[in-house]
């Protein structure tokens, strides 16, 4: 049987819904309601107008669907502003929607190292990224730290306006899974018992003597 994904919907739509995408940036709509999405997007007041004007290209592209276009306008405005989180975790988004995970998670990991309280709504959309990759990757463990990280975050900073009802519901999906993966484990090796000669049954079942 084929597993259902611990994923209740794609990640673009979990951002989207939370005001933390590059497409819903750049257009203006924080429905987080977190930081104005206009200097979210752009960085405004963070970089200076070029990094602003860099980043505010990148979403454009972003939109379009021009990841690695996006990527490299990301790219040049962490290089403007190195200690600057913004652009790192945008270009992390972008290289998550071109499949690229691994350097997803290293933009991330730059943009977690930078940010801080003194923008707590970005570091939260940073963590929530960092934990939902996690889950990606299948890193159970790691997954479940990640979201607690998230959740504590939430909890020490509601100006951030973040979900932690959200984390703990991955928390319990993500033993969900631990569960069923642990069970499947059981099944296969019984399998592979079978193959190598032994006898495959139902551990359930009545011994003979108590037919």
């Amino acid at each position: 049987m084929r597993k259902r994904s611990l994923h209740y919907a794609p990640l673009a739509l979990l951002l989207a819904a939370l005001g933390l995408a590059p497409a819903v940036l750049a257009a203006g709509d924080d429905k987080s309601g977190s930081k104005p999405a206009a200097a979210v997007a752009t960085g405004k007041g963070q970089g200076g107008t070029k990094y602003s004007e860099t980043c505010a290209a990148g979403n454009a592209k972003y939109l379009a669907h021009d990841y690695t276009g996006a990527a490299d306008k990301y790219k040049s405005a962490a290089q403007m502003s190195p200690k600057n989180p913004l652009a790192f975790y945008l270009l992390g988004e972008a290289q998550l929607a071109a499949a690229n995970m691994a350097e997803a998670e290293g933009a991330w990991k730059q943009a977690e190292q930078l940010s801080d309280s003194k923008d707590p709504s970005l570091r939260a959309k940073v963590l929530f990224v960092l934990a939902d990759l996690k889950e990606r990757q299948k890193k159970w463990d790691d997954a479940k730290a990640a979201w607690q990280a998230y959740s504590d975050w939430a909890a020490k900073n509601p100006q951030a306006q973040a979900f932690p009802a959200s984390a703990t519901a991955r928390i319990q999906a993500i033993d969900a899974a631990m569960k069923q993966d642990k069970d499947y484990e059981i099944v296969r090796q019984r399998i592979r018992d079978s193959a190598d000669g032994g006898v495959l049954t139902d551990p359930n079942a009545p011994s003979p003597a108590a037919k």
